[in-house]
């Protein structure tokens, strides 16, 4: 997934790495279960986001601000070897934002079908969130 912004990319970084702030954005109930470092959203900050009846624990693996962070689920859905990116560049005088999701579903909970309706589910709804954040910084 991808969307421009038109704000500088340490603005842009703080507006999609903060995880608390992630409810207002998308359909999902968002809270932070344990700070990082740098404090509150950095390496290692868990956040719990509940949403549709299911709920999942994401850990902060990667935080290089103001370009760089991933994550990965540590308890909840299904979801195996999952790992979520978030890069942030600067693009002809404001940023782009590309977000990448990986993640395999077991067999048990649907497999290779249901996985890719989830997939499709998280794109459409990180694609319309990123869209409102960059609505929210246009000038």
């Amino acid at each position: 997934m991808q969307q421009r912004f038109a704000a500088p990319p340490a603005r842009v970084f703080a507006l999609v790495t903060d995880h608390v702030g992630l409810g207002r954005w998308l359909p999902a109930d968002v809270r932070l279960e344990r700070p990082g470092e740098p404090s509150p959203n950095g390496l290692g900050a868990v956040r719990v986001i509940r949403a549709r009846g299911l709920s999942v624990r994401e850990q902060v693996i990667r935080y290089d601000a103001p370009r760089a962070m991933d994550y990965r689920v540590i308890g909840g859905a299904p979801f195996r070897n999952h790992r979520g990116e978030i890069r942030v560049e600067a693009d002809d005088g404001g940023a782009r934002v590309d977000y990448r999701i990986r993640f395999d579903w077991p067999w048990f909970a649907g497999g290779a079908l249901v996985g890719s309706l989830v997939a499709g589910q998280l794109e459409r709804e990180i694609t319309a969130g990123l869209k409102r954040m960059a609505e929210s910084l246009a000038p």
